[in-house]
């Protein structure tokens, strides 16, 4: 015996007739019969009832309405049988049965003089057979919580909820799941939340992909796992999307029908026509209850933590000097909205001065629902002695026992002593008496702290600071000039002992030349000390010798760098034309300078 499977089209029609020609018997007589495996399921999985057709060719029959049951064709085949050189022929429908509700199905006329079938839908997490055709095992669901195919069995999103009853602030852990089938379809971008009354938080960006069998097809499931959290109290219907590009078949179903037994996309491609096309499939809505946080017994330190937390305190030392900074620090671990999780630690404490904390979050899971948040809370003691600090406290709000919990830490000893500072400044002596020359070496060698004052120092007329005054701008001044001085006079020398002294005197009179119009800018800035130190390596390299108005120009030279004079415009004309006279004529001038 051999069997041929082939497509429904042309080819089939000429080996069909090939056959039935060469037969030397007429074809058995057309037999119907159907099959429903299994008769039991959980709802929210699908059974597999299967049409065959046994000599000539079936048509399509026309599907039962059954109330709380979906019948749909997902395939078709055909076989032709040679049994001792005689021809059977055989077609076979199979129909996905997916039931809506809970309860036994009878479902009628499916074959002519056939009895009815049967199926016993139960609860989810009843006994239900594995039989293939079934829901695989982890799809089984209530219908809010089940599976809707999109494109013709292309792909199917899922929302999948630990509870159905959670608090306003309550973060749950929820699983999304995208089932694809090869070939068919293919992600576009992350799914996403439909509505605004839950958060999304947390979303893994990398899938778990894993594949399974779904209605008899094999797909390829990408999960998603997030923590969604309630910002008001209510009922809701909670759902997820996800964009989509999938493969729609534009052949009539009946003549598209092997496609599904085909099973590899490449054939498919081939003998199905079909096109591509974007869409956003949602899943099935689930029904979530939001409970409002109960107001009795609700702690005055709640700050709106939901979870399940434990605390435990500790300080950076239990020995300090008074004015020496300390840290306190509490430690909150457990799981739960972490991101409300907060604490004033110690608010007011007398002879302590206490600082805002500061927080910390150190997750030990990819959704950031358990770990732990660390608060630190800087303390200066203000007195010396043996301080405690009362144990630590707080308090959230416990889905589990449904009610709120305050959990508390152990009180914590310090001891303060004096500071080393104050122990500094006392004097050795008796009450009362004045503290002796070696008492005060004592105290100037004391490495310990000082009082936090400013020394007190002598009065100034100026806020300039002191590298900006004239008298400090003048040292690098006169150290510039004189490094030009000693420059001018190398190059005089070589001038004076290779040239005619017609040419010494031409450079002379640059260089007079070029201090003057210096001293001239110097002048009309009024930088004085700028003037003079100009003025004075010129007098000294011109002169003969100094006379009484010499010594008073270079007085006043002296009295400016160091005096910090300011002298006037009328005055400053004056020493230009006292300088210009005496560096023109190389020796000092009769006329006034000041």
């Amino acid at each position: 015996m051999s069997t041929i499977f082939i497509h429904r089209g042309g080819l089939l029609a000429i080996i069909t007739a090939s056959l039935m020609a060469a037969a030397p018997a007429p074809a058995v007589a057309p037999l119907v019969n159907a099959t429903l495996e299994p008769s039991q399921i959980a709802l929210g999985e699908s059974a597999q009832l299967t049409i065959t057709s046994s000599g000539n060719p079936m048509d399509t029959p026309k599907l039962p309405k059954v109330p709380g049951l979906e019948l749909r064709i997902v395939g078709q085949s055909q076989r032709i049988q040679f049994i001792n050189g005689r021809t059977l022929a055989s077609t076979s429908l199979i129909v996905s049965v997916t039931p809506q509700t809970v309860g036994i199905f009878t479902i009628p006329d499916v074959a002519p003089n056939s009895e009815p079938l049967v199926l016993r839908v139960t609860a989810p997490g009843g006994l239900s057979s594995k039989s293939p055709g079934a829901g695989a095992p982890g799809m089984g669901g209530s219908a809010s919580n089940g599976i809707r195919m999109v494109a013709d069995g292309a792909a199917f999103v899922r929302l999948v909820l630990p509870k159905r009853d959670v608090y306003v602030g309550e973060s749950v852990p929820v699983d999304i799941e995208v089932g694809l089938r090869d070939g068919f379809a293919k992600p576009n971008a992350l799914p996403t939340l439909v509505g605004g009354d839950f958060t999304l938080n947390n979303l893994t960006h990398q899938p778990e992909q894993t594949p399974r069998a779904v209605d008899g097809r094999p797909y390829m499931v990408l999960t998603w796992h997030s923590v969604v959290a309630a910002v008001k109290p209510g009922k809701f219907s909670l759902s997820v999307e996800s964009p989509l590009t999938v493969r729609i078949r534009t052949a009539p179903q009946r003549d598209s029908m092997i496609e599904d037994m085909l099973g590899d996309p490449f054939r498919q491609n081939i003998f199905g026509a079909s096109i591509t096309k974007d869409i956003t499939a949602t899943s099935m809505p689930s029904e979530l209850t939001v409970l409002e946080l109960p107001v009795e017994g609700r702690p005055p330190n709640f700050s709106g933590a939901v979870g399940s937390f434990k605390i435990a305190g500790d300080i950076s030392s239990h020995g300090a000097a008074v004015g020496d900074p300390l840290t306190l620090r509490m430690h909150v671990t457990g799981s739960g909205n972490f991101d409300r999780v907060d604490s004033t630690m110690l608010e007011h404490l007398d002879r302590w001065k206490t600082y805002p904390p500061k927080s910390s979050f150190k997750a030990s899971d990819a959704l950031g629902l358990k770990g732990e948040k660390i608060f630190e809370q800087p303390l200066i003691a203000s007195e010396p002695g043996t301080h405690t600090l009362p144990g630590l406290a707080f308090s959230y709000f416990d889905p589990g026992t449904h009610r709120y919990e305050t959990v508390r830490d152990a009180p914590l000893d310090v001891t303060i002593s004096p500071s080393l500072a104050d122990g500094s400044l006392k004097s050795p002596g008796p009450a009362g008496t004045a503290p002796s020359a070696g008492s005060t070496a004592t105290a100037s060698s004391n490495t310990g702290l000082r009082p936090d004052h400013a020394a007190t120092e002598a009065g100034v007329s100026t806020l300039v600071p002191p590298y900006l005054q004239l008298r400090f701008l003048g040292i690098p001044s006169l150290l510039a000039l004189t490094i030009a001085g000693g420059w001018l006079g190398l190059r005089r020398h070589a001038s004076d002992s290779s040239t005619p002294q017609r040419g010494r005197r031409r450079g002379a009179s640059k260089d007079i030349n070029r201090v003057l119009k210096d001293m001239e800018t110097a002048a009309r800035a009024g930088d004085t000390a700028a003037f003079f130190n100009l003025a004075r390596p010129a007098l000294e390299t011109r002169r003969g010798g100094e006379d009484g108005d010499t010594r008073r120009f270079l007085a006043l030279a002296d009295e400016a760098n160091y005096a910090g004079l300011r002298p006037t415009h009328e005055e400053f004309a004056r020493w230009m034309q006292f300088m210009r006279e005496a560096l023109q004529r190389g020796e000092p001038s009769s006329g006034k300078s000041s």
